[in-house]
């Protein structure tokens, strides 16, 4: 027998006089909030979320017995059609760069407003209206004011993480291990009120569940494919680290994406439009992600190793998902060198700059070529402290011909041996790994660009017109071994993203 929607008038309940102010207390409580992000005191990638939980309780409660749809009025349409511009703006942060530093200069002010405009996007739904008992909204399908700000609540903080760090596999990792708890208790709820639908469980083809097979489509998509980003590297970070715990979280991890399934066959009856939206987001940008990093190079510079030992890829990668350096459009090819043994990146119980194994190792010319650019005489930052003048600190930029150009930073304060127009050979020895300017950890950011410019200097000339006129290239190594996931290839040419080890054959 198929079971008909449920009557929604009789979930409407009036909504009583006294929380008519409750919107305005999140209002006021969320601009707190964003006043501390904006004088520096909390980082919006951190505050997104804060920001969003407290809006979400300004709304109508969304409990199973109290869900109050959002009316189908024009002016819920246009503050709709306003969200999504906003949303936009956040997503499309990094491709928007040019325009917003046009208009914001170049400094945190681009931020700031892309940060606004974030918040706004979060705000809207408190000024929409919902259905009237006499409107008795029908259909499966339902859209809250509770569940829309929710669901914008994640997709700002992972679009964030995104744009503004490029670690949006931080967020995406945290709401996998922390939803299936949230939406199981809700569902344990929904079960004592009689309101969870069991028909995927007992009749999965009965007339009537399109739209819980559709949610049951969804999010098995998008469980398969964060599934698919563990051995793309995007966690080796955690693994090299923290051996022990990542054991542990990949097992949540893996655990959690399990229960999403199962939560899934135990659907309520009415399926939340909002969720259902940020879901399918959620496989639209894993899928992206997983085909830009599989994706053959264009293009690509094929140079030598610019160490003579072994170095492991700290970024790496055509996809923000392996390389935070992608969104950004001055460094989108970029690769960072580092080097691993006991304890990670340094030696396990000390933290000062000779702990760590890459410090003060030799750098070897890629290529043979021309300086065309060197600044030193920055100094080595200790652990925790950037230069924010100088965010490549000490730098060189090599002609290597055709127009392109490789750059190597982060040096080490008076160890580049080689001068501007000086001519040097592949494998000849020009500096030493340091840790100047703006870096967490010793390290060799190295790109191929179209300009003989060190990108440190940026914000002393013209900004705007880099942005048009720099490009840079997919970066791939000769003479070196390959070891990804525990197996050694030896491939005609290195293509490295997060996590690899690479040996230098000769």
């Amino acid at each position: 027998m198929t079971r008909t929607a449920p009557h929604i008038g009789a979930d409407i309940r009036p909504f009583p006089q006294t929380r008519r102010v409750r919107p305005w207390i999140a209002l006021a409580a969320a601009a707190v909030l964003f006043a501390l992000v904006v004088f520096g005191f909390v980082p919006f990638t951190f505050g997104a979320p804060v920001i969003g939980v407290v809006l979400a309780l300004g709304s109508p409660p969304d409990y199973v017995g109290q869900a109050r749809p959002v009316a189908g009025r024009p002016r819920n349409v246009a503050l709709g059609v306003a969200i999504i511009a906003a949303l936009a703006v956040v997503v499309w942060q990094p491709q928007l760069t040019l325009p917003l530093v046009v208009l914001f200069g170049m400094d945190d002010t681009p931020s700031l407003v892309v940060a606004g405009v974030a918040v706004i996007a979060l705000a809207l739904p408190l000024a929409m209206t919902d259905a009237t008992s006499d409107e008795r909204p029908s259909g499966w399908f339902v859209l809250t004011r509770w569940n829309l700000i929710v669901s914008l609540t994640i997709l700002v903080s992972v679009a964030t993480w995104y744009g503004a760090l490029g670690h949006s596999f931080v967020p995406i990792a945290v709401f996998v291990l922390g939803l299936p708890l949230l939406i199981g208790c809700s569902r344990l709820i929904a079960a004592r009120k009689g309101r969870l639908e069991y028909g995927l469980l007992r009749s999965p083809l009965r007339p009537g569940l399109g739209p819980h097979r559709l949610q049951l489509v969804n999010v098995v998509l998008f469980c398969g494919l964060a599934a698919l980003t563990v051995p793309t590297g995007a966690y080796a970070a955690i693994a090299r680290q923290l051996p022990g715990a990542y054991r542990v979280l990949l097992i949540l991890f893996f655990t959690s994406l399990v229960a999403f399934v199962l939560l899934a066959l135990l659907p309520l009856l009415r399926v939340r439009l909002g969720s259902n939206v940020l879901v399918a987001a959620g496989t639209i940008f894993l899928a992206t992600q997983l085909i830009l990093l599989y994706r053959p190079p264009v293009d690509a510079v094929v140079i030598g190793s610019p160490l003579a030992e072994e170095w492991w890829v700290g970024h790496g990668g055509r996809a923000e998902l392996v390389n935070y350096h992608h969104t950004g459009p001055m460094q989108s090819n970029a690769v960072d060198i580092m080097r691993v043994g006991d304890g990670g990146i340094h030696r396990p119980g000390s933290t000062d700059l000779a702990s760590y194994y890459i410090y003060d190792q030799p750098v070897l010319a890629p290529a043979d070529g021309t300086v065309t650019y060197v600044l030193d005489g920055r100094p080595d930052q200790p652990i925790g402290s950037v230069d924010e003048r100088y965010p490549s600190g000490n730098q060189l930029v090599i002609d290597i011909g055709g127009g392109r150009y490789l750059m190597m930073g982060h040096l080490r304060q008076g160890s580049i041996t080689v001068k501007v127009g000086e001519r040097v050979s592949e494998g000849q020895q020009i500096a030493r790994v340091g840790n100047s300017g703006h870096t967490s950890a010793p390290h060799i950011h190295i790109q191929a660009q179209t300009l003989p410019i060190a990108i440190g200097d940026i914000k002393m000339i013209d900004g705007p017109q880099v942005l048009r006129t720099l490009r840079t290239y997919p970066l791939l190594f000769r003479d070196a071994s390959l070891s990804r996931g525990g197996v050694e290839t030896l491939p005609s040419a290195v293509d490295p993203r997060r996590g690899d080890l690479i040996r230098p054959t000769h």
